[in-house]
């Protein structure tokens, strides 16, 4: 073993002589641990927010989307949807509309989003669940699946509707009508059954059958097609292949491009939280400074006796320095372990909440592990090489 790291441990955990260097070394150990906890806690609760942000985005929006650049134009036939199938890795493809429309009762308005969707809808967004009450459409009727989740608050006649089997007035809005007259689309609709998406999705959207839509409308005609790959496929090779053979007259959109503008401000964030948590780092660092110096002031005797028998200069700078590596790994793994800890027990027990159903998002990555290890033995690195600078002086005043 080397005789400078076989001495700095004797020292490190070997009682010293006076009891303050002992709570002055605590401290120091303190602090690190401290600082640990606090940027590797803050950091796994952003990676548990990426995570959920994530989710969110596979359950609330399709692999890609496929759209006409200029909004006014539709899908006539199935020619691109035969061009899309061709391409391995494409798993479903489906043909969807929105319209906007809006309910009138009671002195109350009702503004939402009708969605058709054909049958593939379902292999698309494997979330979306549809509950028939109703074995037959009626004809003449639109035939629309409500959202469970909120049947309730935004829908106070729905019970009504269905339970006296009475139709309810619905206006859709059609922006291509060039008159006033035409613009509102006025159609019965009937409450086939219910749709169970997500809470966000079964309230801002009503669902119908894309055919049903095609004929209320009198066009035979869609606005999107929605894709989903298989796991394995590159989204953005796959994007480029479809911009190849498609043209540029169609948007594209994937769904790691509508996450993009969240992680721009996740990751702003992150930089921030590092240049924050760097800088209380250095200011707890003045502790590990403090103790390497007690520490040489506690021993001096012992290194101008090392000194005399011809130990280096160099040699015995090397003991603090390795005495200071371990206070700043010491502190490192007990932040560390505490950050581990707390971390765990939220992800497993979700104990606590941001509101009354929501637990706090944690996630434990070794990408962050590594960053913050990395951070604090930089930085304890640096700070105990820099308090060795007076030892030779003290050796020199101690003859």
């Amino acid at each position: 073993m080397n005789p400078s790291f076989y001495i700095s441990i004797r020292y490190f955990f070997y009682k010293k002589k006076t009891n303050l260097v002992n709570i002055i070394v605590f401290l120091s150990i303190l602090s690190i641990g401290v600082s640990t906890f606090s940027l590797s806690t803050i950091l796994f609760v952003f990676s548990g927010l990426e995570n959920l942000n994530k989710k969110f985005y596979q359950i609330h929006y399709p692999d890609i989307t496929i759209s006409y650049s200029n909004e006014k134009n539709f899908f006539i036939d199935d020619n691109v949807i035969k061009i899309i199938k061709s391409i391995r890795g494409i798993r479903a493809v489906s043909k969807t509309m929105e319209k906007k429309v809006f309910f009138h009762y009671n002195n109350h308005e009702y503004f939402l989003l009708l969605k058709g969707v054909d049958i593939e809808y379902g292999k698309v967004m494997k979330q979306f669940r549809k509950i028939n009450l109703k074995k037959n459409n009626r004809f003449d009727f639109l035939n629309i699946y409500v959202g469970w989740s909120y049947v309730r608050s935004y829908f106070p006649i729905l019970s009504h509707v269905i339970n006296m089997n009475m139709p309810l007035q619905m206006f859709i809005v059609d922006s291509n009508k060039n008159t006033l007259s035409s613009f509102f689309m006025k159609k019965k609709v009937s409450i086939r059954g219910f749709f169970h998406f997500s809470p966000k999705m079964d309230r801002k959207y009503l669902f119908c059958d894309l055919y049903d839509l095609q004929d209320t409308m009198k066009k035979k005609v869609f606005h999107t097609l929605e894709i989903k790959i298989h796991k394995n496929v590159n989204m953005y090779n796959l994007k480029h292949l479809l911009v190849k053979k498609l043209g540029s007259k169609f948007n594209i959109i994937t769904r790691v491009e509508r996450e993009d503008i969240f992680y721009k401000v996740m990751n702003t964030e992150k930089i921030f939280i590092y240049f924050l948590f760097i800088l209380m780092t250095l200011i707890t660092g003045f502790n590990l400074f403090s103790a390497i110096c007690i520490l040489q002031l506690d021993k001096i005797k012992e290194l101008f006796a090392l000194w005399s028998m011809g130990f280096s200069l160099y040699r015995i700078k090397i003991i603090f320095f390795y005495m200071g590596l371990m206070i700043t790994i010491f502190g490192c793994l007990s932040g560390f372990f505490f950050s581990y800890i707390l971390s765990f027990i939220q992800e497993k027990y979700k104990i606590f909440k941001i509101a009354k159903k929501i637990p706090f998002p944690v996630k434990i990555t070794l990408k962050d592990s590594y960053m913050v290890i990395c951070i604090i033995l930089i930085i304890g690195s640096i700070i105990s090489f820099y308090s060795l600078r007076k030892i030779s002086n003290m050796i020199y005043y101690s003859k």
